[in-house]
């Protein structure tokens, strides 16, 4: 969930910061890939001088990717082929305790994350598309 706040966040601060119409800029980054919208946002925050977003945020904004495509794609097949109950339940709790690990990895910088684009969206008013 964390995860999906920070891609979603990230899209909205960057659509805000872009120079531009905000919903042009969002639409370019509706569907990119997470990998895609840190590299063009790192370089418009080097650009703009921003810097809100640190050195070691970034990393972990990486390391997101992977975070995700293993909650995604992998950890239920990291127990449920497992036939023995025993050794079924203890994978299953290994991969329990890897989602809390990852959870508090994630949760400090999902919320400076929303932080920011709160931030953004208050310093930068962007006029909403009328229905």
């Amino acid at each position: 969930m964390s995860v999906q706040y920070i891609e979603q966040d990230l899209k909205l601060i960057y659509s805000i910061l872009k120079g531009g119409e905000f919903y042009d800029n969002y639409s370019d980054v509706e569907n990119s890939p997470l990998g895609k919208l840190l590299k063009s946002l790192r370089e418009m925050d080097q650009e703009l001088g921003y810097s809100k977003i640190k050195e070691n945020d970034y990393e972990l904004l990486n390391q997101i990717r992977e975070i995700r495509n293993y909650w995604c794609h992998q950890c239920y097949i990291d127990f449920h082929y497992i036939e023995d109950p025993q050794a079924h339940e203890e994978a299953f709790q290994k991969v329990a305790f890897k989602l809390h690990e990852d959870e508090l990895r994630v949760y400090e910088l999902q919320q400076k994350i929303e932080k920011l684009r709160k931030s953004v969206q208050r310093k930068h008013k962007y006029k909403k598309r009328s229905q």
